[in-house]
């Protein structure tokens, strides 16, 4: 056997090369034909040679439980859930002096877009002088008239700017597409590298790479320089279209590297031309907005009227120069492929330079001599829409549909550019035999930095599904490693912080509030039904041929209590059956699936109020019961203890690493409310009946299980026994974190720390707490002449409807909704815009 070989003793990177070798018709970015292994992979590549076809695959496994631990997701478009992120194991190296041919050459093209976004929204020279046809830039759906004349303050007006970079054979790098309107994928970038060098981490360490980190720490300095006026720390937040946009991940992890708020539409209200956000009680000013809400969406006054995404006036308070709206509303237009048979020019004239990065072969068709190269090599071209992402590559059309595409263009030759079709170098993946070359794609990211441009050091790279660069129709990411010859200095792994001196109020926005008070309700309704559940499901395990009757009689009344208190009615069945079907469904209400699902999107659409650590729990809790989800069933008891250390941790990770500001104590009032009603709907469902002795006892002892009690009663009450004394512990104990009077007690406490108008619900609190406090134990367990315990039945029926009364003022008081917006004008002439 060979050195540096697994026991096996076959060469993965020798296998992976054997192809490359000869004349490839692509470049691949690990092996040269004519020398093997790139000098840049050397090490990298003894790395692969040890691991092997088993080590790669060990990797694999590894990569995707780690990207599962932080909840890094995607959502295809239209898809109701999302999926994990598909994130390979081997990075894509950049050696040190190809960056350094490419970095100013990325700097230099977001400069250019910049002059011409500037031209464009102001005096409109290059239209006038006809560097630009007109029709390319009036007729582009990106063009946002409204948007004319408004300027963000600096020297900068493209903000953050983003290049699809593919290699072609020829081992040289072009453009395919430039991301202009908000671009995605810094968030997935950074969470790329932490999961990598996690997997990879003896690599990571001894390979000298340029840290991503201080791109970020630049974005956030130049952000609050954006602020329209002189404030000691700016107020700059994030806008999303919300937890179910494709990239929400991507969206709200960038919120917590960046250290600013992430807030939809709702959040924000415009008030005589100034922005505000809306927080509890009261309005916090806002200075700048990074949006990733396309501009179409971001003001249904004066945009999209039909749109629930955007700020109804905003644009007006951006023309006033009262908000600065990053990427600038219309900057869209600039995404436009018609432009780049231009850009050279374009560069000429604005630069004084020669463009250094080309984009790939365009042809517009508005040029009648473009237009009938086009048409001639149809069979071979790329073909796209000027205003909207569909590609046609002629090589897969039919006859009939080429022929229908020529039409379209000659009826409309302006909306239709024609391109060379790429083929993009190839960078090695793991797949199920080994290493396998991959498509590659990269997309850079150049911040505004002063009067220039910071590149991220390397950026995201996607190899391409049938959905291009985004992680969807089968398309896998990698991180990027650019080399450096020097070693990492303290400033590239050093934590960065917000800059200024001062403190931002904490805002917490009537719908984040909402979200957080129903996160704490989810989590502590998943928990207190996981408990409930392997109780029902050890007392049925309890039964057996020849068994006590009292142990049937006793599974049917906790089954019947799980029922009441999940409000789940299951298929027909055997009773271990219809157990699983409370918890594995996730489309039904009430069943733990569905509860865990809430908890997820609750989770995600409010990351950067949470601990870092929460994804490594919440990973965890549909891992468990995703077999009942599919029908397949297991082992409910250990289903349910797994699920129960998931939210247990969780509520661990609240209590000790949390805040304690408004958000939080929304969370706690969620949890307090809902452990109250569960309690007493569990006593209701098995208590207010009197039943033979045997059977009273078998279902006395499984509701303080259910309870977390039972250990607390034994020891409280070692020689009594009986309702009395479980009344007093689960009803009356203001010491028992269990007990209804307990949270009753923190419910009140957490609805004084939120404030104002928080009187007249403590008021309902005390109000309930009083009634419960003065029952008598001995009276509530008394049974009449039926068996019935109607005074325990009313107290508990009333608990539960008054604490629902009480969530709805809740509701009512602190999480009002923004009416819906009604249409202003028709929608005719929006119809060909492409949606979010």
């Amino acid at each position: 056997m060979r050195s540096g070989l697994p026991a096996d003793g076959f060469d993965v990177v020798e296998a992976y090369a054997r192809p490359s070798l000869g004349a490839p018709t692509r470049w691949d970015e690990m092996v040269d034909p004519a020398q093997g292994v790139r000098p840049a992979w050397r090490e990298v590549g003894s790395v692969l040679r040890l691991l092997g076809r088993d080590g790669l695959g060990e990797q694999r496994r590894t990569v995707r439980q780690l990207v599962r631990q932080d909840g890094v997701t995607y959502r295809p478009y239209g898809a109701r859930d999302e999926q994990a992120w598909n994130l390979d194991p081997v990075p894509l190296l950049l050696d040190e002096t190809e960056w350094q041919r490419l970095e100013p050459a990325l700097a230099q093209r977001a400069e250019l877009l910049d002059l011409i976004l500037a031209d464009l929204y102001g005096p409109r020279r290059l239209l006038a002088e006809g560097l630009i046809p007109p029709e390319i830039v009036l007729g582009h759906s990106g063009f946002v008239r409204a948007a004319d004349q408004i300027r963000l303050p600096g020297a900068r007006q493209l903000f953050l700017a983003a290049a699809d970079l593919a290699r072609g054979p020829d081992g040289q790098w072009q453009v395919v597409n430039d991301q202009t309107q908000a671009p995605s994928g810094t968030g997935y970038a950074m969470a790329n590298r932490r999961v990598i060098s996690r997997s990879l981490p003896g690599l990571y360490r001894d390979t000298r790479i340029h840290r991503i980190g201080p791109f970020f720490q630049a974005m956030r300095v130049a952000l609050q320089a954006l602020a329209p006026w002189q404030a000691e720390v700016p107020r700059v937040v994030l806008l999303t279209s919300g937890a179910h946009s494709e990239t929400a991940f991507d969206q709200a992890y960038l919120s917590t590297l960046l250290g600013f708020p992430l807030v939809e539409g709702n959040d924000l209200t415009v008030r005589d031309g100034q922005l505000w956000q809306r927080s509890i009680g009261r309005l916090e000013p806002v200075d700048v907005v990074l949006r990733r809400v396309d501009a179409w969406f971001c003001d249904p006054l004066e945009l999209r009227p039909d749109s629930h995404l955007g700020v109804p006036g905003l644009v007006e308070a951006a023309r006033l120069g009262n908000v600065s709206v990053v990427n600038g509303l219309g900057t869209g237009v600039l995404e436009n492929p018609a432009l780049y048979p231009f850009l050279p020019r374009l560069a000429e004239v604005l630069l004084g330079q020669e463009l250094r990065l080309p984009s790939v072969q365009t042809w517009w068709c508005g040029d009648p001599v473009a237009r009938q190269h086009v048409l001639a090599n149809l069979d071979s071209l790329v073909i796209k829409p000027v205003s909207r992402r569909i590609v046609r590559t002629g090589s897969e059309l039919s006859v009939q549909q080429r022929d229908e595409l020529a039409r379209r263009i000659m009826a409309e030759p302006h909306a239709w550019v024609g391109q060379e079709a790429m083929r993009p170098s190839t960078a090695p993946g793991i797949g199920r035999s080994g290493l396998e070359p991959r498509p590659t794609v990269l997309r850079s990211f150049a911040v505004s930095d002063g009067g220039s441009y910071r590149l991220l050091p390397g950026g995201l790279t996607e190899s391409p599904g049938s959905g291009g660069v985004g992680n969807q129709d089968g398309a896998v990411a990698k991180d990027v490693w650019v080399l450096s010859s020097t070693p990492v200095s303290a400033e590239e792994i050093v934590a960065p912080g917000l800059v200024g001196a001062g403190r931002v109020a904490s805002a917490i926005s009537p719908r984040v509030a909402e979200d957080m008070f129903w996160l704490g309700r989810y989590t502590e309704r998943a928990e207190d039904v996981s408990r409930l559940v392997s109780v029902t499901d050890n007392r049925w395990h309890d039964m057996h041929a020849g068994s006590d009757p009292a142990i049937a009689a006793c599974v049917e009344v906790v089954f019947g209590a799980l029922l009441t208190v999940t409000s789940v009615s299951p298929p027909a069945g055997d009773r271990h059956a219809q157990i699983e079907a409370v918890i594995g469904d996730a489309d039904r209400k009430g069943t733990l699936a569905h509860d865990v699902r809430n908890i997820r999107e609750l989770a995600n659409a409010n990351r950067d109020q949470l601990s870092i650590d929460t994804w490594s729990v919440l990973s965890d809790l549909e891992h468990g019961i995703a077999p009942f989800s599919t029908g397949d069933g297991g082992d409910v008891v250990a289903a349910m203890t797994a699920l129960r250390e998931a939210l247990l941790a969780f509520a661990g990770l609240a209590a000790e690493s949390m805040v304690r500001d408004a958000g939080w104590h929304f969370l706690d009032a969620g949890r307090r409310l809902e452990r109250a009603v569960q309690i007493a709907r569990l006593l209701r469902a098995g208590l207010t009946v009197q039943r033979a002795p045997a059977v009273a006892a078998l279902v006395e002892e499984s509701t303080l299980i259910a309870a977390e009690s039972i250990i607390t009663h034994r020891r409280r009450y070692p020689a009594q026994s009986g309702l009395e004394t479980m009344l007093e512990l689960l009803l009356l104990d203001r010491d028992n974190p269990r007990a209804i009077a307990y949270q009753l007690d923190r419910l009140g406490a957490d609805l004084r720390r939120v404030g104002a108008p928080s009187d007249a619900l403590q008021a309902s609190v005390q109000d309930i707490s009083a009634r419960l406090l003065a029952a008598d134990c001995e009276a509530l367990a008394h049974s009449d002449e039926t068996g019935r315990r109607a005074r325990l039945d009313e107290l508990l029926g009333d608990i539960v409807d008054e604490l629902h009364d009480l969530a709805v003022a809740i509701e009512a008081a602190h999480f009002a909704h923004r009416g819906m917006l009604q249409q202003l004008v028709p929608m005719a002439g929006f119809e060909s815009l492409e949606a979010v």
